[in-house]
């Protein structure tokens, strides 16, 4: 039995030969009853599956992504950024929702599904050191503009859209939030420095990260979730992390991803990336992912509340 921990993918999915389940079928997605969706799923050949997670090819045209670290909720950021971003690339969202499924990959007991297009392309991560400094900086280019865009409109309101807990290499393996307020998050944040500071894991005199507003962050900028299509056009998959956050932590993210240093080394300069805010955060970290559930007050009353 393989090992479910390590990544898998199944040659034949990228290939035009390859039927799909709803290959020359009729139907309406958002008609089709979610069990006999759920089937479908399960016969169709793996572009990526690791742990409980699995991207799975529907058609020529449509990919599902599914498990128990997946939400619905990545598909309504999807489709956020879709409406207020038009010249952002991702994948068109047709469909998604949670359903109620206990599993070993996660305590949350829901397994969300999203229904969106499939993008016919290479991932980066594959090819990335290929590339010629050329063709690296155009990918580093786009991928720029479009992260530039995401920055473009401020939001009040930290945190998921659709709501839930915080996730990605800047927040703990735990997740953190949610966050109902401004005021809330910037606790947070200063509750995190304050343990790193007990911890003699920061200087006594650093000031904490100020929030004054939130812009949408990925979250997970990497090789891996870029695709390169056939005209040498980025698209951005994989909107799990993505969320309302200082703009500073899309540099964090960037700058802390463990492989492909010359992407970041490349990336970093093109997006926001203030030196001060960036050393305040990482001053935070230790509070974030050593102490990981000790939280202000506040959010212990609403995590009480909740319980």
């Amino acid at each position: 039995m393989p090992d479910p921990w390590v990544p898998y993918v199944d040659p034949a999915a990228r290939s035009r030969s390859t039927l799909c389940p709803l290959d020359g079928a009729t139907f309406d997605i958002a008609l089709m009853p979610k069990e006999e969706l759920m089937a479908y799923g399960q016969d169709a050949p793996v572009l990526h599956s690791l742990g409980g997670l699995k991207v799975v090819r529907l058609s020529k045209t449509l990919v599902m992504k599914f498990g128990p670290t997946v939400l619905a909720s990545e598909g309504e950021t999807m489709r956020y950024v879709t409406t207020k971003f038009p010249d952002v690339r991702l994948p068109r969202v047709y469909r998604y929702f949670d359903i109620n499924q206990p599993s070993s990959y996660s305590d949350s007991g829901v397994e969300g599904y999203i229904v969106m297009d499939y993008i016919d392309g290479v991932s980066l991560d594959t090819c990335w050191d290929e590339l010629n400094s050329g063709l690296q900086d155009s990918v580093v280019d786009q991928v720029a503009a479009m992260i530039n865009q995401l920055q473009s409109i401020h939001n009040d309101h930290p945190g998921v859209i659709g709501g839930g807990a915080s996730c990605g290499i800047v927040f703990s393996d735990y997740g953190a939030g949610p966050f109902p307020t401004r005021e809330i998050f910037q606790k947070w944040i200063k509750w995190k420095l304050c343990l790193s500071k007990y911890f003699k894991q920061a200087l006594p005199d650093t000031l904490p990260l100020q929030c004054p507003y939130f812009v949408l962050v990925h979250g997970d900028l990497s090789p891996r979730n870029l695709i390169l299509d056939t005209r040498n056009q980025v698209w951005l998959i994989d909107w799990g992390c993505t969320g309302f956050y200082p703009p500073i932590f899309e540099a964090a993210a960037v700058k802390h991803q463990v492989k492909f240093k010359s992407f970041s080394r490349l990336l970093l300069p093109r997006i926001y990336n203030n030196p001060k805010e960036l050393a305040q955060l990482e001053d935070c970290s230790y509070g974030i992912h050593r102490v990981p559930f000790s939280l202000p007050p506040e959010m212990e009353l609403e995590s009480g509340a909740h319980s």
